[in-house]
């Protein structure tokens, strides 16, 4: 079978991701045992972990900008350099002070990455929209095998050479894939005549006057909000129910399994629904299983709950990135995309801290059910802009 060029380009970008992921997979746990060794204190722990998450919590829209002036290729070698010089600072000093930095400047790195890469993806020339989900989704795809890889590798470094080690093996790791996007065609043009292009009114300002975009963004945010919950607060219902680790765990890897299958077949799927009506259906899962997850006292039916919860996120968010790059004006998609992953960010650090107030006080299933409802106004928000989308045809 002869591959395409889209589909070249792509694993060739999926194979350098992979690489360039294992500052998250494994760095993050890096992090967070560097900190429970050397101070035994879960609070710095969570800092460590959170970390990653803080930069890009406030610098994604910048980025975004950033991508649309100079080009998604060049912003993708600079975040690899970001994350090298980030994970080289700890292998040589390692210390609670450079752990931490080396948290936030890899996670500003890899979220910058990951923007560009996406940027890149969804501006390749598509015959038909729906090719652009399902290339979103196979890039996500290859993060998802890296997910696993990643925490293996930098577990066996720990115990057998130290912390030190483990960060300098990753940073031989995140080089390689710097080295690597040199020698394969990586999708996302060297900036030039887009220049121009990028200026013109702010994303944020036209977003927040358009009822129709604005819909999108606040459909992203739902994800956000049910990936936390989940992640977040199933351990917790677990726990509150009795269930052992093992038993958490296997529901916890129900998600992974759940979102890698649907990346998977997305490709195909995309084909036959629209992004809008694969919307309705995703949000409609969450909810549903949201709303039975308080009822599943069987960890078999948890489990199945998990793995569908997985597979309705793997189906939403390219497919609201997808549907982003099309609302944004020509030479705004960088910018557009850092919104959401800012906006993303943003519920990524305070959701859980509310998720905890809530369940600290009445425990978890209302956690769950208000989700669920969340999910549910969700899926009826994405009716009712599938129905939108359509009105130009009617007429």
């Amino acid at each position: 079978m002869q591959l395409s060029r889209n589909q070249i380009q792509l694993f060739s970008l999926i194979a350098v991701s992979m690489l360039a992921h294992i500052t998250m997979g494994g760095g993050r746990i890096t992090a967070s045992l560097f900190m429970l060794k050397t101070s035994d204190s879960a609070l710095l722990a969570g800092l460590a972990y959170s970390a990653y998450a803080l930069l890009p919590a406030f610098l994604s829209l910048l980025m975004g900008r950033w991508i649309d002036r100079v080009g998604a290729r060049f912003v993708m070698r600079v975040s690899q350099a970001m994350m090298v010089g980030g994970l080289v600072i700890p292998a040589v000093l390692p210390h609670m002070g450079t752990v931490l930095f080396s948290a936030m400047l890899c996670g500003l790195g890899f979220a910058s990455y990951m923007l560009a890469a996406n940027v890149a993806v969804s501006m390749m020339p598509f015959e038909r929209d729906g090719d652009r989900v399902g290339m979103l989704a196979w890039l996500s795809m290859g993060n998802s095998v890296a997910a696993v890889g990643g925490p293996t590798v930098a577990g066996y470094m720990i115990d057998h050479h130290g912390f030190g080690a483990a960060y300098a093996t990753m940073a031989v790791i995140v080089g390689c894939s710097l080295v690597v996007s040199f020698c394969v065609d990586v999708p996302g043009d060297a900036g030039g005549p887009r220049k121009d292009k990028a200026q013109g009114e702010s994303v944020v300002r036209m977003v927040f006057r358009d009822p129709r975009v604005l819909r999108i963004y606040l459909l992203a945010m739902v994800l956000s909000m049910a990936h936390d919950g989940f992640t977040f607060m199933m351990p917790v219902l677990g726990h509150e129910r009795g269930f052992s680790a093992t038993a958490i765990g296997m529901v916890m890897s129900a998600l992974a399994v759940g979102t890698f299958g649907m990346r998977t077949i997305l490709p195909w799927l995309s084909r036959q629904l629209s992004e809008w009506q694969l919307l309705v259906l995703a949000y409609g899962v969450i909810g549903s299983a949201f709303l039975l997850l308080p009822l599943a006292y069987s960890v078999y039916f948890l489990a199945a709950l998990g793995c569908a919860l997985g597979m309705a996120q793997a189906t939403g968010q390219p497919s609201v990135l997808s549907l982003i790059y099309r609302a944004m004006p020509e030479g705004k998609a960088g910018e557009g995309a850092g919104l959401r992953s800012m906006m993303g960010n943003t519920v990524g650090l305070t959701a859980p801290s509310l998720y905890g107030s809530v369940a600290g006080v009445f425990g978890a299933v209302p956690v769950f059910i208000g989700v669920g409802c969340v999910a549910c106004v969700a899926s009826w928000q994405a009716w009712v802009g599938w129905l939108g989308s359509r009105a130009p045809q009617a007429r």
